[in-house]
């Protein structure tokens, strides 16, 4: 497999020795997070939340008009007439509206608060002032509580990775951290050791999210408990295998962001959470806001903060209870709308107030990796919205919050909205392109030299999924189907979503017709990656992670191995009934019920039984339970292996019985057939990993 052809557009060149750029990951590509479940099945999110990797409430009735009332409360912060009439026509005809602002965004978001989320926080900033700060609905259902965008505090969620990739360039321009260098040149010997990491991966390969890794197997989120694992423990306590050469494949990855927010640590010799306070809080005056986990360093912030809510139906929300991000720089940051403004105003500021030399903030904004020079993607770290003028930011999603953060470097402008709703799947990820109007576009004019589209025709499975554990099924479940329309262009469809992509240039493809919100920010453009003969090995949109071409022999694989796990299961459910009833009927009529070769064949169906049990509780955990621990599906991994060896143990016995006490024909079918199904529910098993233990 091929690096993948990237832009390399960072003149980092100028303050430290040989810099190349290959990034790529924007907060908005978190829809391509795979793992949003859905019923069975984690929504490759493909559609979901916009924030990355990683995205509760006491229920109530509809909030209606008093919500709306709270809305228009007093405290609305606006710019002037005056102000506004400053503001230059060149800038009002790169499609942001400045004079009908307040009533764009009343009339966007009004309508969903008290459906879709409890409350939100909006600010818009331009140049140095924020010109448009508002709170809408509630903080706290029960208390009535309203949203203040200056004191109610929110989960940032994955917002917070562009603290890390901040806090990254501070120590690149003080000469103190090289981008183009193996990351584990600033991990202490212990740590370097234990870290599964066979290849060697930069700084820019986890700002591109193309470090290597899979999803990460555990929960993201843990119920709290009585200590926090400081971060080097909590990175080494459970990893994710390095499945992809560093360079090729772009998986959106919260452990290899959490890693650079580690070698932060080490080299600066304080803790993370402790670097960002002093080093862009602090100098920010971002005095509401606080990176520590638990708000610790900052725990006056604790009465302020919003309760999360989750969604029974739509205006019911339901209370999320606190937790833990053991990998925390990567999103367990808590602050208000106006304190986030105050970052994205310094981001945009021409003197650049959180670096020595203003050319370094404005090289963390330019693009530093890209499938192809023509689609937006990523920006050391900030994802590039396909918009226009060029916009780059990141969403975020937590435990009871999703978030959104954008900046037009352009106009110096930035867009805050942050909501107590998880996976919000109106405000957060539509505010922003609703304001952002992207005017003066014109339709794309196809190159006259153009690939036929059937080379990529066929399934794919989104990168962002557990490949290597029996998690790899949930990636399977949700295939993407890539077929062509006409000779040159094409349509893909994944979770009842489909759209058309039109050939721009030789593999370039630009999303033309959708009506799902979902791809629409997910994979605005496709980019076709090719291995050294021709042959398509990807296809990626630049925004988070990459679809994986599957072969045709998967095809065939696939129905198979569902087939023989539904006629194993369904084995495994009735033979232990028929055998409770024929071991009934043979007590009846004086038989004997524990004639040795039905005893040991009996306990092989029990065997099977328990596996199918533990595999189905398996499923369930990772699909319906948040918190699910690496070391729970480990402990069910060693029932798996114990009930199997038990299983092999009887039907040695069960046969040597058979051979010493002939069975008439009907048992002897049915041994054979319970042996055959046993031996199909542990082959299936195996294909799909369970019996691999997680790291």
């Amino acid at each position: 497999m091929h690096k993948i052809n990237r832009t390399c557009k960072n003149p980092i060149r100028c303050f430290t020795a040989d810099h190349h750029n290959q990034i790529g990951y924007s907060g908005i590509a978190a829809i391509w997070k795979a793992k949003l479940k859905a019923a069975f099945i984690p929504l490759a999110l493909l559609g979901g939340l916009l924030a990355q990797a990683i995205v509760p409430g006491v229920a109530t009735a509809q909030i209606g008009t008093e919500a709306d009332a709270l809305s228009v409360a007093d405290g609305v912060k606006t710019l002037s007439e005056t102000a506004l009439s400053s503001i230059s026509d060149s800038n009002r005809k790169k499609g942001f509206s400045y004079e009908s602002l307040q009533e764009d965004i009343d009339s966007f978001v009004e309508p969903f608060i008290g459906k879709s989320a409890p409350g939100a926080a909006i600010v818009i900033t331009k140049n140095d002032q924020i010109i448009f700060s508002k709170g809408y609905g509630y903080a706290d259902l029960e208390q009535r509580t309203p949203v203040d965008p200056a004191r109610t505090v929110f989960g940032y969620g994955s917002i917070n990775k562009l603290f890390v990739w901040t806090s990254v360039m501070q120590l690149v321009e003080q000469g103190k951290l090289d981008l183009e260098k193996d990351i584990r040149t600033y991990f202490p010997q212990h740590f370097k050791e234990k870290l599964r990491a066979d290849k060697p991966f930069t700084l820019l390969d986890t700002m591109s999210h193309t470090a290597g890794y899979e999803e990460y197997s555990g929960a993201l989120f843990v119920p709290q408990a009585p200590s926090l694992l400081p971060l080097d423990e909590a990175l080494l306590s459970s990893q994710p295998e390095q499945l992809f050469e560093p360079g090729t494949v772009m998986s959106y990855s919260n452990f290899s962001t959490a890693l650079a927010g580690y070698a932060v640590e080490h080299i600066s010799g304080e803790a993370f959470s402790a670097y960002e306070l002093r080093h862009i809080l602090q100098p920010l005056g971002m005095d509401y806001t606080s990176g520590h986990p638990r708000l610790q360093d900052r725990p006056e912030l604790l009465k302020l903060a919003a309760i999360g809510y989750g969604q029974a139906s739509e205006g019911n929300f339901e209370r999320r209870d606190p937790y833990d991000i053991p990998f925390y720089p990567a999103g367990a940051m808590k602050g208000t709308a106006e304190d986030l403004a105050r970052f994205g105003i310094a981001l945009t500021s021409p003197d650049h107030p959180l670096f020595t030399r203003a050319e370094t903030g404005k090289i963390l904004l330019s693009q530093s990796f890209s499938p192809d020079d023509d689609m937006p993607s990523n920006a050391h770290g900030f994802w590039e919205y396909s918009l226009n003028p060029r916009t780059v930011g990141h969403s975020g999603g937590a435990v009871g919050f999703s978030s959104n953060f954008a900046v037009v470097p352009e106009e110096r402008l930035g867009i805050v909205v942050l909501t107590n709703m998880e996976g919000e799947k109106n405000i957060v990820p539509g505010l922003i392109y609703k304001l952002i109007q992207r005017a003066g576009e014109e339709p794309p004019i196809p190159a006259a030299k153009l690939k036929p589209s059937r080379d990529a025709a066929g399934k794919y499975v989104l990168s962002r999924n557990t490949l290597s554990t029996f998690q790899k099924v949930m990636g399977y479940l949700t295939r993407i189907s890539v077929k062509p329309e006409g000779e040159f262009d094409l349509t893909v469809s994944v979770m009842g979503a489909t759209g058309r992509y039109i050939q721009l240039k030789p593999d370039l493809y630009k999303l033309q017709s959708i009506e799902n919100k979902s791809l629409k920010m997910a994979a605005p453009y496709l980019f076709i990656n090719r291995d050294e003969h021709g042959r398509v090995f990807s296809l990626s949109g630049g925004q988070g992670m990459d679809m994986l071409k599957q072969t045709d022999f998967s095809g065939v694989v696939l129905p198979i191995s569902a087939a023989m796990a539904g006629i194993t299961l369904g084995f495994f459910i009735i033979a232990p009934l028929v055998l409770l009833v024929r071991w009934f009927i043979r007590k009846k009529r004086g038989g004997n019920p524990r004639a040795a070769a039905r005893y040991w064949i009996g306990i092989v169906v029990g065997s099977g039984t328990a596996m199918s049990g533990v595999t189905l509780f398996m499923l369930a955990a990772m699909v319906g339970n948040p918190f699910a621990e690496v070391a729970l599906f480990n402990r069910c991994i060693w029932l798996l292996y114990a009930f199997g060896l038990a299983g092999l143990i009887c039907a040695a016995f069960a046969f040597r019985a058979g051979r010493k006490q002939p069975l008439g024909k009907g048992q002897l079918r049915f041994h054979t057939v319970t042996v055959l199904m046993w031996l199909g529910l542990i082959a299936n098993l195996a294909g799909w990993n369970f019996f691999r233990f997680i790291a």
